[in-house]
């Protein structure tokens, strides 16, 4: 005896109803439907990206600072940590210009043509004028990294008046 003449034998209420239910599916192919939706979800769900895009370009980077083509820091460097899988924040601490530089930002990280691109913003507290009173400026950072470890970041300080855009070049250590 089958578990359906069972509950059929039975007279449940139950068991009209589930057996209506089952007819139900049975008639309009909505039990072959669920089976194709559940093998479809199953076949196309996908992880997450292979690779870790943060990770891969984390670490630190040694090279000069150049304005117009001109190296004006010769050993700078460049400590990029990892965030999360496509954020990093890039920290420098340099003196350039003049001015002592020390910037963490946060980036994003997407990968293109065989190439890292690194993209963000942030303030910096800058002393101005003779009292030398801090003034936050804004500061946006963009770049490449190859999957060598080359780097080129144009880091942009918004100086009221005056935006100033300096290059880091370097490579990863």
């Amino acid at each position: 005896m089958s578990f359906f003449e069972f509950l059929m034998r039975r007279k449940s209420t139950f068991a009209v109803d589930y057996k209506l239910i089952v007819e139900d599916i049975m008639k309009y192919g909505l039990f072959s439907l669920m089976v194709w939706v559940s093998a479809l979800c199953a076949g196309f769900t996908a992880c997450s990206d292979d690779d870790d895009r943060a990770q891969a370009i984390a670490g630190t980077y040694k090279g000069k600072i150049v304005m117009a083509g001109v190296p004006i820091v010769n050993e700078a460097q460049i400590v990029i940590t990892r965030d999360g899988n496509r954020l990093v924040t890039l920290k420098m601490q340099e003196t350039v210009l003049g001015i002592d530089v020390n910037i963490a930002c946060q980036s994003v990280v997407l990968y293109k043509n065989q190439q890292y691109a690194v993209s963000g913003g942030t303030t910096f507290n800058m002393a101005m004028g003779e009292a030398g009173a801090s003034v936050p400026v804004p500061v946006t950072v963009d770049g490449t990294i190859d999957q060598g470890g080359e780097t080129s970041i144009d880091i942009t300080v918004e100086i009221p008046g005056a935006p100033v855009t300096v290059v880091f070049e370097g490579q990863k250590q």
